[in-house]
């Protein structure tokens, strides 16, 4: 008869061994490995962020961009914004500066949800989608439009007056909703998160051991971070 190679490979160990006799664990020995086996399961459970891109994408948003935006953003806005208001009763001057303010609000917002989106996730709401506008709109045609072929009714094309794409940014909320979010919000979040990466995150990273209870904290803090700016950018004034 043939043999399966389970009973030639129990043959080969067992070969020079005739008679040997092997007795069952005993239950305490049985406990022994079962509980050897979860807590090396345990282990592995916690040292997993280790080995994940999720928790260094975090990570790396919240130590190294996060900050360098934030204050690029501050400082922007908080002179343009100081010196439009101051000047706003010199109208041509006062109006430029706030043109160039909300420009840079909307701007930054754009870009702080592109960020916020790439680097952490999963997020309680999406980011918008497509992007809003930073300055110019976009409308439906209109029958003269269609009429002459450049366009199928229904379709959008970018508004091309430059007097309804500033009216249109003046007086949308999302214009000063980025504003508060970015010379309010984001620098409270931003200076005590880094505090905190500082003075427990990166010394916990050198030690290894906490490391990934670390990471996870990270990841939980930017996951937070990020729903909060897409609901201080976008839903608050959807």
């Amino acid at each position: 008869m043939f043999r399966t190679s389970d009973e030639e490979d129990e043959e080969d160990e067992g070969h020079g061994e005739v008679g040997a006799i092997y007795l069952p664990l005993s239950n305490e020995d049985e406990q022994d490995q079962r509980g050897r086996r979860q807590q090396l399961s345990r282990w592995r459970r916690y040292f997993r962020p280790l080995a994940r891109k999720a928790y260094y994408s975090s990570l790396f948003h919240l130590v190294v961009v996060n900050f360098p935006y934030a204050l690029a953003a501050w400082v922007y806005l908080f002179v343009f914004t100081v010196a439009g208001t101051t000047l706003l009763m010199a109208l041509p001057l006062g109006a430029i500066l706030c043109f160039f303010d909300l420009i840079g609000a909307r701007t930054f917002a754009r870009g702080e949800l592109y960020l916020q989106s790439r680097f952490h996730y999963p997020l309680s709401y999406p980011a918008p989608y497509p992007p809003r506008p930073i300055f110019t709109r976009r409308r439906e045609v209109t029958s003269a439009e269609v009429e002459a072929g450049g366009a199928a009714a229904g379709d959008l094309v970018p508004e091309g007056s430059f007097y309804k794409n500033s009216y249109a940014m003046f007086t949308d909320p999302t214009s000063y909703q980025a504003l508060f979010y970015f010379l309010v919000i984001k620098p409270s979040i931003t200076i005590v998160f880094s505090l905190v990466l500082l003075i427990c995150v990166l010394p916990a990273l050198v030690l290894v051991l906490p490391a990934p209870a670390a990471l996870r904290a990270v990841r939980r803090l930017g996951i937070w971070q990020a729903n909060v700016a897409i609901e201080g950018l976008y839903l608050a004034v959807r």
